[in-house]
């Protein structure tokens, strides 16, 4: 069974729902949710916030937080995290933000960073991460890891 699987089956057996922020992925975190069968069930919304100002309009992100820790930091994801619960009222959260390249970006952040924050049960937590490959890899791993780590997140409290 992959993570996929396993998360709307797990969101199923406890009748939560999730809903997500992605900034970098550009929806492929959605994408993944809703090929399994049943996710209809679980899946509540999906928001792609690539623009800061989007980011600050739909899910709250302050701008003194892009200013002082830039858009790709563990600060933004987390305030992405906890405006998409704010939004929708799903039981978890899943965001990304990140810069997927193909070249460093022009403040220094390396091409491949990528924050994943979750909310879940009135806590949210953040995953920094450096991918390695070409854009498309590096989205394609980014959402890989966001599935994952919204599953961990539900399994450390059953």
């Amino acid at each position: 069974m992959t993570a996929e699987e396993q998360l709307v089956s797990l969101l199923r057996k406890k009748g939560y729902h999730i809903s997500t922020a992605e900034s970098c992925t550009g929806g492929m975190i959605a994408s993944s949710i809703v090929d399994i069968s049943g996710a209809s069930d679980v899946f509540e919304e999906g928001y792609v916030t690539y623009s800061n100002r989007v980011k600050e309009k739909l899910l709250g992100v302050l701008p003194d937080t892009i200013e002082q820790f830039t858009v790709v930091s563990a600060e933004v994801a987390a305030e992405m995290a906890a405006g998409t619960h704010r939004s929708t009222g799903a039981e978890i959260t899943i965001a990304v933000t990140g810069y997927a390249g193909p070249a460093d970006a022009e403040d220094g952040t390396k091409a491949g960073t990528v924050y994943i924050g979750t909310w879940y049960q009135n806590t949210v937590q953040t995953k920094k991460f450096v991918f390695s490959g070409d854009r498309n890899e590096v989205r394609r791993q980014a959402a890989t890891q966001a599935i994952a780590f919204a599953l961990e997140r539900i399994q450390e409290v059953e």
